[in-house]
């Protein structure tokens, strides 16, 4: 072998250890755990903290629903400019798809006078993969690209995250829907009803069962959390397409879904009702391409929507130095507001408004 093959074999030993050591990163998992009595080391405390954890609680029961893959241009491309899918000379859509403004019920209550709701872009970290952003969500914390490879068995989460903290500060967890849920937390659900999610030519045996428990569990007392996780979109994403007729079918179906929701949840939301301090929650989890793609990093895939409300009288404003809001005039010339924020908040956020510790990594 001559000198310059050598030369060769050493640049493709030291690029491919480069690749390994840079792309493919690993993530050192901490052994520790928060605990309320951590509350009491901080400069910040006071005596009027020892009745809770961390802070007072300023909810008591938390829906979220997961609708996988959803992506920030469905849930209110109708009402602002998004420059991913369009190359339009003006800031408004002159041309609409037939699979945008589907989610209708989410920006008519975002965008009504005196609501409690708002719709978020949520910007996710690559890899966006299902379980790579579940655990990302629960844990605050970046999974890294070699973890896709676990997508197919996931083990257990090990590090602390938001389920650990409200199994372990008394909240009961009731979660239906996509199975990666069992795997990550085999033991933390006082009711589970887990379906089988791989099976990406199934549009509609997870999401059937989701629907099938989340309505009787509505009118239940036995949880102080619900997740309900659907696959549909996802799945119709990657064998059709986003611009296809199963997509806008699934689509037109969570509008349906999500409006009894909320109905359900305001008829019981009275002053001393089930739900009169509840928070819902519809999020995606990552984002896709209009070719139903997704676990990289371009703007379609890491671009999904939170929306939130809560079922009690709104403030009467908001302190500017909170609001992050970024508006646009309408088609018809009225303003329409969304803020930003990093899914890897999502964990601290939502701890805090239960009133537990945040994840110790997050």
């Amino acid at each position: 072998m001559k000198w310059y093959s050598w030369v060769i074999l050493v640049v493709h030993v030291f690029a491919i250890l480069i690749f390994t050591r840079g792309f493919l990163l690993t993530r050192t998992e901490l052994p520790y755990y928060s605990h309320c009595s951590d509350v009491s080391q901080s400069p910040c405390f006071t005596s009027s903290n020892t009745n809770h954890s961390w802070n007072t609680p300023a909810v008591d029961r938390l829906v979220i629903i997961v609708l996988d893959a959803i992506r920030f241009l469905i849930s209110v491309i109708i009402y602002l400019l998004h420059l991913f899918d369009f190359v339009a000379p003006s800031v408004f859509f002159q041309e609409k798809k037939a699979w945008m403004d589907k989610l209708s019920v989410l920006q008519k209550m975002a965008f009504s006078e005196g609501s409690s709701a708002k719709i978020f872009k949520a910007i996710a970290d690559p890899p966006t993969t299902s379980l790579q952003r579940l655990k990302g969500l629960t844990t605050g914390g970046l999974p890294t690209f070699i973890d896709v490879g676990n997508s197919f068995g996931a083990p257990a989460i090990a590090e602390d995250n938001f389920i650990h903290q409200l199994v372990e500060n008394g909240k009961r967890v009731m979660m239906m829907g996509d199975d990666t849920w069992i795997q990550l937390f085999p033991h933390h659900f006082n009711k589970s009803h887990p379906y089988p999610s791989f099976n990406v030519k199934d549009l509609h045996t997870v999401d059937n069962g989701c629907i099938e428990h989340l309505f009787p569990a509505l009118y239940q007392e036995d949880w102080d959390v619900l997740i309900a996780h659907f696959l549909g979109v996802d799945h119709a994403g990657h064998i059709f397409g986003v611009d296809s007729m199963p997509m806008i079918e699934k689509l037109e179906q969570y509008n349906l879904m999500l409006e009894k929701v909320i109905k359900v949840l305001e008829s019981q939301s009275e002053p001393g009702g089930l739900h009169e301090n509840t928070l819902l929650l519809v999020m995606g989890d990552h984002g896709q391409t209009l070719n139903g793609d997704h676990g990289g990093g371009s703007a379609e895939e890491v671009e999904t929507s939170i929306f939130a409300m809560s079922f009690k009288k709104p403030p009467t404003s908001i302190p500017s130095e909170l609001d992050t809001s970024s508006c646009k005039l309408d088609l018809d010339g009225k303003k329409k507001c969304t803020s930003s924020i990093q899914q890897l908040d999502f964990a601290v956020t939502v701890s805090a408004l239960l009133g537990i510790p945040f994840p110790f990594g997050s």
